[in-house]
């Protein structure tokens, strides 16, 4: 199988060293068989590089720039721990991306360019290599009626159609630092080429082995109707 992982930045925040612990357990048992690239949000990192560059009077491309690095030190230090399992030095674009997926070993990579989430390169980098599942590891149990940090009676779906997705998503916030789910892009290639996805929680590593072996009660899965 190939495998394409997202992983929320959050999980690099300073006490979740344990939660890292088990997805790189899961990653080294997986990479045996499976084909694996994994995209690492820039998190808290990104967020306070995103806040001080604005109080700076940085624009938005410089403000997507600062994440992006952000990113890529996430996607470092994740490269660094799987050790020779994973491809280096860390891809700074798709091309670089697509070399290390041929070498056999794990790549890891964080943002690519302005203007677009690290959500919108797992989806492209999902399609281009033909993915037969794309995991969205986030910091929820999966996709919910409605937002679970406002309303406290949110329920997560264990599916949702990419119709309903989308239409869920238009009221997000797609400023520098606050791409939520999926940007307008990642939607679009997303629906484009039907790729298989699941959202899983991060923070309960043994949702992400099971979305990649396909058991349906891992999160919320993104289903396609005629």
């Amino acid at each position: 199988m190939r495998i394409v992982l997202k992983l929320t930045g959050k999980a690099f925040e300073p006490g979740n060293e344990q939660v890292l612990l088990k997805i790189i357990k899961i990653l080294r048992e997986k990479a045996s068989t499976d084909r694996v690239v994994v995209i690492t949000g820039g998190g808290k990192t990104a967020r306070k590089y995103v806040e001080l560059g604005k109080e700076l009077g940085v624009n938005n491309a410089w403000l997507d720039l600062l994440g992006i690095e952000a990113s890529r030190l996430n996607a470092l230090l994740l490269a660094a721990a799987l050790g020779e399992l994973a491809h280096t030095p860390i891809p700074r674009s798709v091309d670089e991306a697509l070399h290390g997926l041929s070498t056999g070993k794990v790549v890891v990579l964080g943002g690519l360019q302005p203007g677009q989430s690290t959500n919108a390169v797992s989806a492209m980098i999902a399609e281009l290599v033909k993915a037969d599942l794309l995991i969205n590891a986030t910091n929820v149990d999966g996709v919910y009626d409605k937002d679970p940090s406002k309303y406290p009676d949110a329920k997560p779906l264990k599916e949702i159609s990419i119709r309903q997705l989308s239409e869920m998503l238009r009221s997000q916030d797609f400023r520098p630092g606050h791409y939520e789910l999926l940007d307008a892009v990642a939607l679009k290639v997303i629906a484009r080429s039907r790729i298989r996805l699941v959202f899983v929680n991060a923070f309960k590593p043994e949702t992400i082995r099971m979305a990649w072996e396909l058991r349906k009660e891992a999160g919320t899965w993104v289903k396609y109707y005629p």
